[in-house]
């Protein structure tokens, strides 16, 4: 295999595991889960339901491309345990309706990232700044999150 076909596949993959991971998780958004969803008192700073599938599909690139930067550089463990918590926090939220543990998840998922980054930027700053963005968009989700928690 030529070192452009292993470096295609190579993202193809990941592009193909972080989109699969938003891919599960929106199952878990049914439209029962999203009528319950509609009852709870949120913040006023709570996007449109529709950002949250753009916002998502540009983090999941990006992080893809970050995780590409640095295959075979650093240990995949905390990039796989961040996506792990996405997934367990879509589950927990909309699935189990279980807001206060997705809460907790946040957090987990917060700190995974930070120690993502900080792997990421010994061996490509750019591959810790192209997190960046998702690890702010986390706190935002933790702060809404929270405010569902504390309001209902």
């Amino acid at each position: 295999m030529t070192h452009l076909t292993q470096n295609t596949f190579r993202l193809l993959f990941l592009l193909a595991l972080t989109n699969g991971i938003g891919y599960v998780g929106g199952s878990f958004m049914n439209q029962d889960a999203m009528n319950w969803y509609d009852t709870l008192v949120m913040s006023s700073l709570t996007p449109p339901d529709f950002v949250f599938s753009i916002v998502w599909f540009i983090l999941f690139l990006m992080m893809s491309v970050a995780a590409f930067l640095v295959w075979n550089k650093v240990s995949p463990r905390w990039f796989v345990a961040q996506l792990s918590m996405n997934l367990l926090w879509t589950f927990l939220f909309f699935g189990m309706r279980e807001i206060f543990a997705a809460c907790l998840v946040i957090v987990a998922m917060l700190y995974f990232l930070y120690r993502c980054m900080c792997d990421f930027y010994v061996k490509s700053h750019i591959a810790a700044y192209l997190m960046a963005p998702t690890f702010l968009w986390s706190l935002f989700a933790l702060y809404l999150n929270g405010f569902i928690v504390i309001y209902n």
